[in-house]
């Protein structure tokens, strides 16, 4: 899992590129928090990867930041289970939610 925290630079560059050429509601300022994100990414696994190295000695310690980085995928892939299901199957958006092309 780390690793792909470490590759998210990169994965979000090539996500904002496919937004872009695959959504025509999707506009460079609609993405503009994204676009931000590759260079902070980078900063953020650094911090956090030297974070563990120094606090996380233990084998507890080391077990309750697995535990941590796996939850924050967990409520990431929530949050992405939410999407489709709101935007593509069954297509039921929440009241007052975005609706694409209305």
């Amino acid at each position: 899992m780390i690793d792909r925290e470490l590759l998210s630079e990169a994965q979000i560059s090539e996500r904002l590129d496919g937004m872009l050429k695959s959504y025509d509601f999707v506009t460079a300022d609609t993405l503009a928090y994204f676009s931000a994100r590759p260079p902070q990414a980078r900063r953020d696994s650094d911090f956090a990867l030297d974070y563990v190295k120094r606090h996380a000695r233990t084998p507890a310690e080391q077990q309750a930041v697995l535990r941590a980085l796996e939850f924050k995928c967990d409520v990431l892939w929530a949050m992405l289970d939410a999407l489709y299901h709101a935007y593509v199957d069954p297509k039921l958006p929440p009241p007052g939610a975005f609706v694409p092309n209305e």
